[in-house]
């Protein structure tokens, strides 16, 4: 308990820090899976609202995504304290096209940029970022560094087992601050079963509302046309309305399974198929 207080502490102090430093400081989040990021940024953001500050929070881990369905960036505001990052509404989404970051690490990569960008506009005091845990590898090593030096985060919040960071962490410049925590004990280790069964179920609380749409003389952008795979829902701006699953083709109409009802301009598809 004690442990968990002063664990406690060290996350509140560093974040008043970046408070005062830089006017919406950006917290970033680096860790493997399942080392408590999640967790982390909901204490943060919480915290965060009980001082009366306006919270955005991206949440760029693809492939278990709480803000928004799997395959996406999500950010949003928060609004009142949560119990769950899934509480906060997408704002806006940011299609990868895969729920692994290495199979989409250009997509992820503007999408971590774009959400950035859009969260800055919607002038909050403080952004959260819960990075993917995807950190093994030089690709991983690579993806983080480009990451952080897109975003360029005030604050690192590095949580990790042993020193598994250590290859990435000693390439970052030295006025980063960062604070190093070791993983939180409370958090359950998932098999890779138990993270497809997660998105399964997000997958399926997010259509739970779609109806089949069918569009006529629609761009389709990816040249394996399949059917059942999933897919991006643009409007004209190039904005992402939402997912959808391809059903096909009836009468020379692109048909699409999907809980999005604004005008749809271009779909783009995935590289997967939702486990429903």
């Amino acid at each position: 308990m004690n442990q968990n207080r002063d664990r406690g502490w060290r996350i509140k102090e560093a974040v008043k820090d970046a408070l005062k430093r830089t006017p919406q400081p950006i917290v970033y989040m680096l860790g493997s899976t399942d080392v408590g990021k999640t967790h982390t940024v909901r204490e943060i953001a919480n915290m965060c609202y009980d001082w009366g500050l306006r919270v955005a929070i991206i949440d760029a881990d693809v492939g278990q995504s709480d803000i928004g369905p799997p395959c996406c960036i999500g950010m949003g505001m928060l609004h009142e304290r949560i119990m769950n990052l899934c509480d906060v509404e997408p704002w806006r989404l940011y299609f990868a096209g895969n729920t692994s970051p290495s199979g989409c690490t250009n997509e992820c990569l503007r999408g971590i940029a774009a959400a950035v960008h859009d969260a800055k506009a919607l002038n909050p005091d403080i952004i959260l970022v819960d990075s993917t845990g995807w950190i093994e590898g030089e690709e991983a090593r690579n993806f983080k560094l480009r990451e952080i030096t897109l975003i360029e985060p005030s604050l690192i919040i590095a949580i990790e087992r042993e020193s598994e960071l250590e290859a990435i962490l000693r390439l970052l410049f030295n006025n980063i601050h960062i604070l190093r925590l070791h993983a939180d004990d409370r958090v359950v280790r998932r098999t890779r079963e138990d993270r497809r069964q997660m998105r399964a179920y997000s997958y399926r609380r997010y259509f739970r509302t779609a109806k089949w749409r069918a569009f006529p003389s629609i761009k389709v952008r990816d040249s394996q046309f399949e059917v059942g795979r999933l897919a991006g829902l643009f409007d004209a701006r190039k904005t992402c309305l939402g997912l959808g699953i391809l059903m096909g083709v009836n009468d020379g109409c692109v048909v699409i399974f999907t809980p999005v009802t604004g005008d749809v301009s271009e779909i783009k598809l995935a590289r997967v198929k939702p486990d429903l």
